[in-house]
């Protein structure tokens, strides 16, 4: 396991340090990094000791599986070759432009490109390198997005003791193909009245109640970023639920790959730590966890993204665009059709076995209030604040059925309920390959290339708000990064 820990938190924290370095004026740059690598140090140190268990793969089985993960990668769109989600636009735009701006990358009118780029910077800098090259950047980036996936996989098997490979193979399609039903969610509340029609593989009212939890092939095709760091990130914490000293290290790479996400893991995570103290007689223990060595070292680089993102995340923004509450209370029968479709089947058959398990209490709580609030114009609070949720639910049941095996009635229900999410996938799945076959693998018309870059685009009141307002910092040398970011020709 020392090999998995080392590759995991060296993928999560590379991009954080390519930040400190190349963002940072030096004298910020050089403590925040020196913090962070003995945090580093000391908190795989612990992990490795803390964690003993018996490897589970042979080097073939890796190699295969990251070519699975590569391939997967590749039909998500990534490496413009099959057909694109509406938002590669702007994942090519933010790539492209860190590949050939300086960094950090600062576009006329005082614009500063403000984002979660912990999925971008890397295979930028390999572009960046490589001759400030496009085509490098997008193909390191297929790999290096497949690499995440095969880490957060790995780590998952780990914790579930798959040594079969019938159960490998089980958990590697469940980790592509979870999801909810929100076509059936459509179909039923269309039973109730309401005009809507299936429209989408994620949405059951688009047009009138933006909220969805995104399943997780779509995920990928259209935000990956906030998909492969939490997946990652929510198999470190099963392996070390209890050890508060390394919640820190890792939650944090969230915050700069996923912030969404980042907001709803810190939440469990907390909840999660309050309950061992109160419930499970652990106060001295977790206060003193908490003031680890691992958690105090990395608050240094906490506060460097905060003030990073500080310049979008509390700019004032157009009306729609910022955070809001949502009454479900006046929505009540979306709201039953939502939770329903979504989540509360698996709960209601995984009650048995985990009555006793706070995780359990915390993602329902979490899950049922995570409707209730409103960030974004598509709502992406929602959408992909309920991803590491969601795949901590996803653990329960595969828990659940490799204890007890397909002959246990729950599990069967269980089992019954992800195959008609999953259909849901399946036929994106489809769709894919029918538009790529139809135009052609690579052809133009399955590929959303229409930003070239984001120069221009910060504040433009003719684009859509999200694409004017979600990406920058406006006025950047009035912000607090100014003060301690590069200058060019530092």
């Amino acid at each position: 396991m020392k090999k998995l820990y080392v590759a995991v938190v060296a993928y999560l924290y590379i991009p954080l340090m390519l930040f400190i370095c190349m963002w940072l004026k030096i004298w910020i740059a050089i403590p925040v990094a020196a913090a962070t690598v003995a945090a580093l140090f000391f908190g795989v140190r612990r992990m490795v000791r803390e964690n003993e268990q018996e490897w589970l793969f042979s080097w073939w089985q890796m190699c295969l599986i990251y070519i699975g993960f590569v391939l997967v990668c590749i039909l998500c769109g990534q490496g413009d070759l099959f057909y694109q989600d509406d938002d590669w636009r702007l994942h090519h735009a933010i790539l492209y432009d860190l590949v050939e701006y300086s960094w950090p990358v600062v576009y006329k009118d005082d614009v500063l490109l403000t984002y979660y780029l912990g999925q971008f910077i890397t295979p930028a800098f390999v572009g960046k390198v490589l001759g400030h090259s496009r085509v490098v950047a997008l193909w390191a980036q297929v790999f290096w997005n497949a690499l995440g996936l095969m880490l957060a996989y790995l780590f998952l098997c780990q914790h579930l003791k798959t040594k079969s490979a019938v159960r490998k193979i089980i958990v590697f399609f469940v980790f592509l193909l979870w999801s909810g039903a929100p076509n059936l969610g459509t179909l039923l509340y269309q039973a109730t009245g309401h005009d809507v029609t299936l429209c989408s593989f994620k949405w059951i009212d688009l047009n009138r109640i933006k909220v969805h939890f995104a399943p997780s092939f779509d995920a990928l095709r259209g935000s990956f970023q906030h998909v492969i760091g939490p997946w990652i990130c929510c198999s470190m914490f099963l392996h070390h639920k209890k050890s508060y000293g390394l919640y820190i290290l890792m939650g944090l790479p969230l915050f700069f790959s996923s912030t969404f996400g980042f907001v709803y893991l810190a939440a469990t995570m907390m909840a999660y730590c309050a309950f061992q103290m109160v419930f499970g007689k652990e106060w001295k223990n977790g206060i003193r966890e908490i003031f680890s060595k691992e958690n105090l070292l990395l608050l240094p680089l906490a506060a460097v993204i905060l003030v990073y993102l500080s310049g979008n995340v509390f700019a004032e923004k157009p009306y729609g665009m910022g955070f809001d509450l949502l009454n479900m209370f006046t929505r009540m029968d979306f709201y039953l059709i939502f939770i329903l479709v979504e989540f509360v089947g698996y709960f209601v058959f995984l009650f048995r076995e985990n009555r006793k398990n706070p995780l359990y209490y915390i993602l329902l709580v979490e899950l049922l209030l995570i409707p209730f609030v409103s960030l974004g114009m598509f709502n992406d609070l929602c959408s992909r604040g309920s991803i590491p949720a969601r795949f901590l639910l996803m653990v329960l049941c595969l828990e659940q059925l490799f204890r007890y095996g397909i002959k246990n009635w729950r599990n069967i229900t269980i089992a019954l309920i992800f195959c008609i999410g999953a259909y849901n996938e399946i036929q994106e799945v489809q769709m894919i390959v029918r538009e790529t076959a139809e135009y052609g693998v690579g052809s133009e018309e399955i590929l959303d290339n229409s930003f070239k870059t984001l120069n221009g685009k910060g504040g433009n009141k003719e684009l859509r708000m999200d694409e004017a307002y979600n990406y920058y910092t406006l006025n950047y040398s009035g912000s607090w990064f100014y003060h301690i970011a590069r200058k060019n020709g530092d």
